[in-house]
């Protein structure tokens, strides 16, 4: 699935801002693994992303290519890539121990792909070409702390925020080898026959 070309890139991008305590999963999911590995004692903060879904942009007609992409591999190949616009819808959500830190590390995040809203991925199937997509944040934050759980997992503060990628594609590839034509080419002299006149006879 080409989505997931993009999972991959925005959680790396996520996970070199705040070291390696962003995971992609369902949220609920991620909270109780990282509890089960810790022995019910989870290292907070911590971030997790999660895909929703994806919308296909072209509404005439869901299977109508936006366009064509042509290279020649090493191995001499020309591969074609068709690629039909897609948004990839996402929920962002930021676990604490505290408000006030949910709060920095959610404004730390919105200020940064505010700013720095483009990144990019690697087209594969033997292409290897780079296309750069964006980032947005939607406009409402929701305070998802569960206060009955914190009980039984201890105090911890949970706010959601939607974003999504206008700008992505669902990407297919298909290759083959340039055809070749043997072509043989003869002169005029090597064409015509060669005939002895005597203009005695």
């Amino acid at each position: 699935m080409s989505a997931g070309l993009y999972d991959d890139v925005i959680v790396r991008n996520t996970r070199s801002l705040f070291k390696d305590n962003v995971y992609i999963n369902s949220p609920d999911e991620v909270f109780m693994t990282i509890a089960r590995l810790e022995k019910d004692t989870v290292k907070l903060p911590l971030i997790s992303i999660q895909r929703t879904g994806f919308t296909i942009l072209d509404k005439n007609h869901t299977m109508k290519f936006e366009g064509m992409l042509a290279a020649r591999s090493d191995d001499g190949k020309i591969y074609n890539v068709q690629a039909i616009p897609i948004r990839i819808n996402y929920l962002m959500d930021v676990w604490s121990k505290s408000r006030a830190e949910n709060d920095n590390l959610l404004r730390e995040l919105i200020f940064y792909y505010s700013t720095n809203p483009t990144l990019s991925i690697k087209i594969p199937y033997g292409l290897d070409i780079p296309h750069d997509f964006n980032i947005f944040f939607d406009d409402d934050v929701e305070d998802n702390s569960d206060i009955a759980s914190q009980r039984e997992l201890g105090v911890y503060f949970r706010q959601t925020i939607p974003f999504y990628v206008p700008d992505a594609y669902l990407w297919k590839s298909s290759s083959r080898y340039p055809v070749s034509i043997d072509i043989t080419i003869t002169t005029e002299e090597e064409s015509e026959d060669v005939v002895d006149f005597d203009p005695s006879i």
